[in-house]
């Protein structure tokens, strides 16, 4: 699913890291106010925040990158 951050669009179908480093995963729930609700995946605790209290206290985010795989990497080569 993609939502939207002030006019941006988020994949929310992937983790997304804040500048702070934090790591946030969807919980395909929303709040009462129609923002995503994210959990954070790297502090052993039950952290939920909404997206937008998400990048007011750790920064924007941006999905996680993904590593360039060999099939990518041949199509690539081979379109040369």
């Amino acid at each position: 699913m993609t939502g939207f951050l002030d006019g941006t669009a988020v994949d929310l179908d992937r983790v997304q890291v804040a500048l702070d480093g934090t790591r946030w995963l969807w919980t395909c729930e929303l709040s009462d106010a129609g923002d995503p609700l994210m959990r954070r995946l790297d502090d052993g605790k039950d952290t939920v925040l909404s997206l937008p209290v998400v990048a007011q206290w750790h920064g924007p985010v941006a999905a996680l990158r993904q590593p360039t795989t060999a099939a990518e990497y041949r199509q690539v080569l081979e379109a040369a």
